[in-house]
């Protein structure tokens, strides 16, 4: 079978006249120079240079084959580099890590308009906070904030949260404590449910039960699932209890598919924040990605 780069270390030899010439030019061995030209004269069936102690000097052959070859071999490199050039360009890769409800709310909309290679990581909040404090991510998206070291924080938008259970979960109890303002007996009933978390440290039940009952909660999550969108798929099927961000919500509460159990003494917020890192090579890019996000995205 022929092999074009025989036809290649050719050219190079006849051009420079020697082989370590030609190796220099190939950026290969002389040894390598030398065993590609001799596979291509036994190929051929001729020889196709004279080799002198410093020079190689080509034959008829030699200088008949290189009238044939080179406008070829010419084509086919600059081929190559416009492939290159076309297919390899230098873009920086940015990577970004977040929930993968957050990839549909703020990302899936935008990728086209980012100049950029986006390598995207999912996962748990904490998770994300470290891989970014590492340096093996650029910008997340997170709830967290953490007085660490070349990390920059920037609001991006503020979600309420709803409480919300099953459709079979029977919520009279509960609403009865509620209507006679009875919240001590609310919270303890709250307490003895199923809960789901999106992690252990129940961020967002904290934050909930604070504002609500003026204390910490003291039970612990049954169910720790690290992805919104599955809590609430569990939540549809199975009797249980659970905060999630109301814009998630609201398809099956019109569906009647979950139920709105309480908004509250007040509606609850938690923020989220672009988590910046400073000293990231792409910090240009996560620049553009953070402002291309606020053009194209509505806050909630």
């Amino acid at each position: 079978m022929v092999n074009l780069e025989w036809y290649r270390t050719f050219k190079a030899i006849y051009e420079r006249g020697t082989l370590t010439g030609a190796a220099d030019t190939l950026l290969i061995t002389q040894p390598g120079v030398s065993q590609q030209l001799t596979a291509l004269e036994t190929y051929m069936g001729v020889k196709l240079f004279e080799r002198k102690p410093r020079k190689m000097l080509p034959t008829p052959h030699g200088m008949q084959l290189y009238i044939q070859v080179e406008e070829a071999i010419l084509q086919l490199e600059k081929t190559e580099e416009n492939f290159k050039r076309k297919t390899l360009i230098n873009r920086p890769t940015a990577k970004v890590g977040m929930s993968i409800e957050m990839f549909n709310y703020a990302f899936a909309n935008i990728l086209d308009k980012l100049d950029m290679n986006v390598e995207f990581t999912f996962g748990e909040y904490e998770n994300l906070q470290s891989k970014l404090f590492a340096k093996e991510l650029d910008l997340t998206i997170t709830n967290l904030q953490h007085n660490y070291q070349n990390i920059v924080y920037k609001h991006f938008c503020r979600e309420a949260l709803l409480l919300v259970c099953s459709k079979d979960l029977d919520t009279i109890p509960f609403n009865r404590f509620i209507y006679e303002r009875k919240i001590e007996q609310a919270e303890k009933w709250l307490s003895k449910q199923n809960w789901y978390s999106y992690t252990h440290k129940m961020e967002t039940i904290k934050a909930f039960w604070n504002q609500n009952f003026k204390k910490k909660p003291y039970f612990k999550p049954r169910y720790v699932i690290p992805s919104l969108s599955a809590m609430l798929h569990a939540i549809q099927l199975n009797k249980g209890i659970c905060l999630l961000p109301s814009g998630l919500c609201q398809d099956l509460l019109s569906a009647k598919e979950i139920i709105e159990v309480w908004q509250g003494v007040q509606t609850t917020y938690y923020n989220k924040y672009f988590a910046i890192q400073t000293q990231s090579k792409n910090l240009k890019q996560v620049e553009e990605i953070v402002d291309t996000i606020e053009r194209y995205t509505t806050c909630k």
